[in-house]
């Protein structure tokens, strides 16, 4: 018979960070000016989202289409390596990299499950040696055409492209990790939640 193991599933921002790094990228990679510039045009946009009359996934595509819209693969792989090393290793939690260690030491299967984009949370992933589940952004002819490939990944989102990944039958705990309602559903999935845990 075979020995069930175990998964577990960390959010990244505000979970494994001590920060959303949504605006520290953009900052990073564009600068002050253009990446205030662009902040002060999608005001509006984005009180239009908290309302709930735009989706996260326009929201944000919108922004991208003014910003890595028409970069290289090759770009963005170095401008995130870069922003890996230089910025986002200052955010991240001592608690959270040692609950992965713990986990990964144990055998269990680990993947980081973000909103954010896969394209700037991979130099996190490959360090660490965990599989990576992210929002995916649209490349055509080795271009970012600043369009979002499917769902963004919150909320069910996330359960969702798990269940892409992992036969979750095949696991006898889950454990799951997050900090907002867009974790909730994952949480939920999970027979071992855990909310705000590294705070």
């Amino acid at each position: 018979m075979e020995q069930k193991k175990t998964l577990a599933l960390f959010d990244f921002d505000k979970t494994i960070t001590d920060t959303d790094t949504f605006l520290p990228f953009m900052f990073f990679a564009f600068g002050r000016i253009r990446t205030i510039s662009v902040l002060v045009l999608f005001f509006p946009y984005a009180l239009i989202c908290l309302a709930g009359f735009m989706s996260r996934k326009r929201f944000k595509e919108n922004i991208f289409k003014l910003t890595i819209k028409g970069w290289t693969k090759e770009k963005f792989h170095a401008v995130a390596q870069d922003f890996y090393q230089k910025r986002v290793k200052k955010f991240l939690r001592k608690s959270a990299l040692d609950e992965i260690r713990k986990h990964l030491e144990n055998g269990a299967d680990v993947s980081l499950v973000s909103a954010s984009p896969e394209d700037w949370l991979w130099p996190f992933t490959e360090e660490y040696g965990i599989n990576l589940i992210g929002t995916r952004l649209e490349v055509k002819d080795g271009i970012y055409t600043g369009k979002i490939v499917g769902p963004n990944c919150r909320k069910a989102e996330k359960v969702n492209r798990v269940k892409e990944v992992y036969d979750i039958e095949k696991y006898s705990d889950i454990y799951a990790y997050g900090d907002s309602r867009g974790d909730k559903e994952m949480l939920e999935m999970s027979n071992h939640p855990n909310f705000r845990t590294f705070d």
